[in-house]
């Protein structure tokens, strides 16, 4: 009985970790189409804020949508880290498919670049908790997702903001 407890507490020990998800919009855009590229200077001035605000973080992974606005905002990130984008389809409308690939990922830190439309699917789908819909105007909101993992799962969400306000 003792080994089935001290095997239960090593694999809880071992099992536990915390995760951290960076969830932002892309930055300032030319247009609707899908592969219309940031404006600029704007969009590509915030990118660089993005990537100067999570150079520290430690971020491990990266993901993008397939559309050039969401890679051309993580991709100074990406470029100073040295790591990939790794691609979703933002045509999911529920981001199922990202969002249990996200939850795979255990104790380390990811940045996730979506849409209006993606954004507060792949929160709700990390934390539990339903955000406010994200205007087509606004920016420069980043939602934090902590997934602690020790047993059971808990979950906490910060909102912050980065870069200038756009609204």
């Amino acid at each position: 009985m003792i080994r089935i407890l001290w095997v239960f507490f090593m694999y809880a020990i071992f099992s536990s970790c915390t995760s951290y998800y960076y969830v932002v919009r892309h930055a300032e855009k030319t247009s609707n189409d899908c592969n219309a590229p940031l404006a600029s200077p704007a969009g590509f001035t915030r990118a660089n804020v993005l990537k100067d605000t999570l150079l520290a973080k430690g971020i491990d992974s990266v993901f993008v949508s397939t559309c050039l606005r969401t890679q051309q905002t993580a991709q100074p990130l990406a470029s100073a880290i040295n790591r990939p984008m790794r691609q979703f389809d933002p045509t999911d409308p529920s981001t199922q498919i990202l969002i249990t690939r996200l939850k795979k990922i255990k104790g380390k830190e990811v940045l996730v670049v979506g849409h209006t439309s993606t954004v507060p699917a792949i929160v709700l789908g990390l934390s539990g908790r339903t955000i406010s819909p994200i205007a087509d105007t606004d920016f420069d909101n980043m939602y934090i997702v902590k997934r602690k993992t020790f047993l059971w799962t808990t979950k906490t969400l910060n909102h912050v903001t980065y870069g200038v306000p756009t609204n």
